[in-house]
């Protein structure tokens, strides 16, 4: 099956699209649930109890070898040297002018490090890595055609899953992680609700998603689609690679200072990095906004402060829980700032919006 991840179309094995499909699941042309009823319900689903989503059009890759951390450390922006075996970390791979060629989640096993590449192809972020292997002993596998990932968002998604897998999970810290198995539960809130992702073998995968939709139905858990998710990730202002970044946004422009180690040394466009900390200001900054209407407005349209021009818009959706639209976007430095007054350039005419934090 092809499908399709950031802006590539890769080859991926997901045993799951027969029941999406059986399920009535609207699917895109990657084959991605798109929703399997009304998104605005699955949206409330997701608020109320919990609902569940196959995001295995996300990337992963293995890292293996007795030099894994060190080489990784060198590279990316995280402390790898601190990375627990039941712990995980937010991290990114930049180019030596700090721009960001990936958006990496690193989970710490006993036998090697699981990367969830997100929406950067693991293909490319291997073939990336795989140039910097000289003589350390690492090696670096793609794993997304041989895992599955599903996500449990919302309120009620640890119950869920203790239903459906017997598992505990409370006390789990954001990014911790429990390994069942060849499976692993990870503590990642996508939705501002709370949730696990688990990432386990394509032969489970079948099992463990009917499990989840006959044991956890009766507490209000269903499947939910992207239509959803991207209302909630929005709503949560949670940036997506490909969308609301790419490799032409700095990394400071786009936050991540939970990603980036301020104290460990040199890795890949740390000068720009500790230059841009040391005068204290990035030109641009990405935000979260609100707009006082229903229609979304499109990617690119501008921004304006009394017709000067402060920024545009990135990704936006109309947000159920909200009753308007809530969006990620670039302010101009002057004008990021929580609180700050915009207006959305429309062929109607300009909307208003507010930034409502600073990513």
């Amino acid at each position: 099956m092809i499908t399709k991840v950031g802006s590539d179309l890769v080859v991926v094995s997901n045993p799951l699209i027969l029941h999406h499909e059986r399920l009535g699941a609207q699917l895109d042309a990657s084959k991605t649930p798109l929703s399997y009823s009304d998104p605005i319900e699955e949206y409330w689903a997701v608020k109320k109890a919990a609902g569940i989503a196959d995001i295995s059009n996300a990337g992963r890759l293995r890292i293996t070898g007795k030099d894994r951390v060190s080489f990784l450390n060198g590279l990316l922006t995280s402390d790898v040297a601190q990375l627990r075996e039941d712990g995980g970390q937010h991290s990114a791979l930049l180019n030596p002018k700090a721009r960001i060629l990936a958006d990496l989640y690193l989970y710490g096993q006993p036998d090697g490090i699981l990367v969830d590449t997100g929406d950067s192809p693991a293909s490319k972020v291997k073939d990336a890595l795989d140039r910097f292997v000289i003589t350390e002993d690492v090696q670096i596998r793609d794993a997304t055609r041989d895992l599955v990932q599903i996500t449990i968002q919302g309120p009620s998604s640890g119950q869920a899953i203790g239903e459906a897998l017997g598992v505990e999970l409370e006390g789990l810290k954001p990014l911790g992680h429990k390994i069942l198995g060849p499976s692993t539960i990870v503590s990642r809130d996508r939705s501002g609700q709370g949730g696990y992702d688990i990432i386990l073998p394509n032969e489970e995968a079948e099992a463990v998603w009917n499990g989840f939709l006959l044991k956890t139905g009766d507490m209000g858990v269903r499947p939910i689609g992207s239509k959803a998710m991207e209302m909630l990730r929005l709503e949560a202002g949670y940036p997506r690679y490909g969308i609301d970044i790419d490799d032409n946004t700095i990394v400071l422009e786009a936050g991540f200072r939970d990603a980036i180690s301020f104290t460990k040394g040199c890795y890949m466009g740390q000068e720009v990095v500790a230059r841009a900390t040391h005068i204290g200001r990035v030109n641009k900054q990405l935000v979260r906004l609100e707009i006082e209407a229903r229609d979304p407005p499109s990617a690119r349209s501008k921004l304006k402060s009394n017709d000067v021009e402060a920024g545009f818009i990135t990704s936006a959706a109309f947000s159920p829980g909200l009753g308007k639209v809530a969006c990620l976007a670039y302010a101009n430095r002057d004008f990021a700032k929580e609180g700050a007054r915009l207006a959305v350039e429309q062929e109607d005419g300009p909307i208003s919006a507010v930034v409502t934090k600073v990513l």
